[in-house]
């Protein structure tokens, strides 16, 4: 700066160009001076002082390097610069200036600029220019300055942080899953316009975001037909309600696709509160409606298969083992109505004489789903059911349940109850038939004996009474002994035609003297009843015994009813008559008034030797020959007691077509039993060959004897005579007398055949070997009965 400047800038500030006011406010500034003049430097800072700065931050610099170090280092509210210097200008110090990038109010004070000069640095970026000799602008340029920097700096940083928050919410409405969207008017009128939406649109639905705001109303030319009238009632309701509102709508993408989507809006209004347009978010819920409806399906579907379940269900509590849902089988099981159950606990349905505490069963059901566990369960009416549980953990609106599956086991208990009885009465069966086999045999040797000896004793012999009490003896065992037979289904059977209601008719006599007078009986027979097949004897026997049975479970006297009637058996019958096949039977129906029986008694009534009757009252084998008697006639019987109410015994016997046989003995005249006749006797029992010898030969017969079918066959082979009869026991080792008959027949045509047994095992019953005209005598039998059939078959009558 030259001396004269110098003095225009002294000269200026001597003369009060900027003099203090009394009320001048001491402020802060911070001023880099480019100027190589020190003292024009102080005679500024003295000027700036006394225009009321007294927090003054001064600094000269005169070339670039040490501009350059000062903006680097401070902060600066004004740069006061020399115009020209003599190896830096003004000019040079804007340009670095504008290199920095720092927007710094830049006031050029010179003594000697031009106006040309002035005007190219207000072009290079000067905000201001001063004279020396004329600073009374000097503080108001520089506070002008500075609040106009200030100003820009708030402008940009506003600028920025409005750029900053377009930024973000570009970037958040980029991440929405869905499109952000502004429209103004009203949401049905044809003059709505989409004002904004967001590029997701496209992704989406697949129209263009072009599309969306160049055509009014756009949206709703996209809703589905069968919801547009709702949508537009819907979003106009929101538009004026003013409030924000959540709306669900179909749309119609670009490819024709149906999407579900949820729109949320909010109303946009005017200064005075009117509603000007809205502003929201729409997004694609498609795959939510769809897991909503496959969720919905799959509920529809457990419901079902809950509510539908052939087993009853219950859900429990797993805290108080409460019921809080069943299922309709559980109403229908128990008999209960679904709000009283709901209103239990498991116990109140458990047996209480299992001694489960509440405790037990929770243990119980934890451990159920490793293992099946079986009990009692109580019904409403009070009776009670086997039941199998199945449980799992599981939760149900929040609570920690269990889901208890209750089989019902009851039939299925039932019979397996009944299988395991008819294995052991089979297994009682068979021990029964073999002894009663070996006691005929005794038996008959014993009666047999018995009867030859009193047929050489006179009267008044002391020993005669005691034979005849021997006799009775063996008479009472072989009635128990066919007691066996029958039980165990190995007794020898004559097997006929019946008319049922004939047997029953022929019977009655008999039996009304043995029920008394303070029984009344009831017989009701179905007319025209199906024929039956079987032996008439054992089924006048069945009926004599079950009547005997009633009278005796009616002490006090009662009602014996009798009925018979036709029944088909289906496939759904096996469950009560598990050993019938389906078909047309014949029922006989006996029932009583008496006492009844438990269940327990009910299941043993069968087994021989069993009885209710005081000791010497009953042998046990009345029911058990009923039982071996219906079982072996192919038909079965059914038992239906309770206590206090009687009982009710249902003989089925299979319908036949056949034409009934007369099976009544007609007279025949006294005459001589024996004969000269040659006869063949196969008996592999000594005692008994021994006894039928001898009874033969005493009656003049001549006697071929034979201890098994092989010496049979030796004897007809060999002997030349003529063998006029066969008398063979059905049931031997080796070979039995069917065989042997069939043998020797082929050999001596003309040699007529004698069955006896006591017993006749599987092979003779199932191959039918006896009719009604096959000659047959029972063991044990009189020699008396032997000697009559012989004589009849030999004379051709039997």
């Amino acid at each position: 700066m030259s001396k004269e400047s110098d003095l225009k800038l002294a000269n200026s500030l001597t003369h009060g160009d900027t003099p203090l006011s009394p009320g001048t406010i001491f402020k802060s500034l911070r001023i880099l001076n480019v100027e190589d003049s020190r003292n024009d430097a102080e005679l500024l800072q003295l000027h700036l002082v006394t225009a009321g700065y007294e927090n003054l931050v001064f600094e000269r610099v005169d070339t670039a390097r040490a501009m350059r170090s000062a903006l680097e280092k401070q902060t600066w509210d004004v740069i006061l610069a020399d115009f020209a210097l003599p190896d830096f200008s003004a000019l040079d110090a804007l340009g670095l200036l504008r290199d920095s990038g720092l927007d710094i109010p830049f006031i050029i004070i010179s003594g000697t600029i031009g106006e040309k000069a002035a005007v190219d640095a207000m072009r290079a970026g000067a905000h201001d220019y001063l004279m020396k000799d004329s600073l009374a602008r000097l503080v108001p340029a520089i506070e002008r300055e500075v609040e106009e920097a200030s100003n820009r700096r708030l402008r940009r940083r506003a600028e920025s942080e409005v750029e900053r928050q377009r930024d973000r919410l570009n970037k958040i409405i980029a991440s929405v899953p869905g499109v952000v969207w502004e429209a103004w008017g009203k949401p049905d009128a044809a003059t709505q316009r989409i004002d904004f939406v967001s590029d997701y649109v496209e992704i989406m639905l697949g129209y263009s975001v072009q599309e969306w705001l160049s055509t009014p109303n756009f949206w709703l030319s996209i809703v589905h037909p069968e919801d547009k009238a709702g949508a537009a009632r819907r979003a106009t309701e929101a538009f004026v309600g003013g409030k924000m509102a959540t709306n669900e709508f179909r749309w119609i993408a670009k490819d024709g696709s149906i999407r579900w989507v949820e729109a949320t809006s909010i109303t946009t209004v005017d200064h005075k509160g009117n509603p000007i347009g809205t502003r929201g978010v729409t997004i694609d819920i498609s795959e939510r409606r769809r897991a909503e409806a496959a969720s919905r399906d799959s509920e529809e579907r457990y419901r079902l298969l809950f509510e539908n379940n052939p087993d009853p269900i219950f859900v429990v509590d797993r805290e108080n083992l409460r019921l809080l849902a069943v299922n309709k089988a559980a109403v229908q099981t128990y008999g209960y109505s679904r709000d009283e159950l709901l209103g239990m606990v498991l116990a109140e349905v458990w047996l209480p004489s299992q001694g489960f505490s509440t405790k037990d069963l929770s243990r119980v059901l934890a451990e159920d789903s490793r293992q099946r566990t079986t009990c009692k369960h109580r019904r409403h009416d009070g009776s009670f059911i086997d039941v199998e549980l199945t449980s799992h953990a599981l939760t149900l609106d929040g609570k920690s349940a269990y889901v208890v599956l209750a089989h019902d086991v009851t039939e299925r208990h039932l019979l397996e109850e009944r299988f395991r009885q008819s294995q052991k009465m089979e297994a009682v069966g068979q021990l029964a038939g073999g002894i009663a086999h070996d006691f005929n045999n005794l038996l008959m040797v014993i009666g047999g004996f018995s009867d030859l000896a009193l047929g050489r004793i006179v009267d008044g012999d002391p020993l005669k009474r005691d034979l005849e009490q021997i006799q009775k003896a063996a008479d009472r065992a072989a009635g128990l002994t066919r007691g066996l037979l029958a039980f165990s289904r190995k007794q020898v059977l004559m097997p006929t035609v019946l008319d049922l209601n004939a047997v029953v008719f022929d019977t009655e006599k008999m039996f009304r003297r043995l029920i008394g007078e303070d029984i009344s009986l009831e017989t009701t027979l179905l007319p025209e009843l199906g024929r039956i097949k079987a032996d008439r004897g054992q089924i006048e026997q069945v009926i004599m015994n079950l009547v005997v049975n009633a009278r005796d479970a009616m002490p006090q006297g009662g009602r014996l009813t009798i009925t018979t009637d036709h029944v088909q058996l289906r496939d759904s019958s096996a469950e009560r008559h598990p050993s019938m096949a389906p078909g047309m039977y014949v029922m006989l129906s006996i029932a009583d008034t008496g006492i009844g029986m438990d269940e327990r008694t009910r299941l043993r009534i069968f087994e021989p030797f069993f009885t209710t009757k005081e000791t010497g009252k009953g042998t046990g084998l009345g029911l058990s020959t009923v039982y071996g008697i219906i079982q072996q006639s192919g038909g079965c019987i059914w038992v239906s007691s309770a206590i206090g109410r009687g009982s009710t015994f249902q003989v089925y016997l299979p319908q036949v077509a056949d034409v009934p046989q007369s099976n009544r003995p007609g007279v025949t005249p006294t005459r001589a039993l024996t004969g000269t006749e040659t006869i063949l006797l196969t008996e592999d029992e000594d005692m008994v060959r021994d006894l039928a010898m001898r009874v033969l030969t005493t009656n003049g017969y001549q006697v071929l004897e034979a201890s098994n079918a092989r010496e049979a066959l030796l004897l007809g082979e060999r002997l030349g005579e003529t063998i006029h009869l066969l008398i063979t026991d059905l049931v031997m080792p080796e070979m039995n007398g069917r065989d042997l008959a069939r043998e020797l027949l082929e050999i001596r045509s003309g040699m007529k055949v004698l069955f006896m047994s006591g017993y006749t095992d599987k092979a003779i019953v199932s191959e039918q070997v006896l009719h009604e005209k096959t000659p047959f005598i029972s063991k044990p039998f009189a020699p008396a009965a032997l000697l009559k059939i012989v004589r009849d078959i030999l004379d051709n009558k039997y």
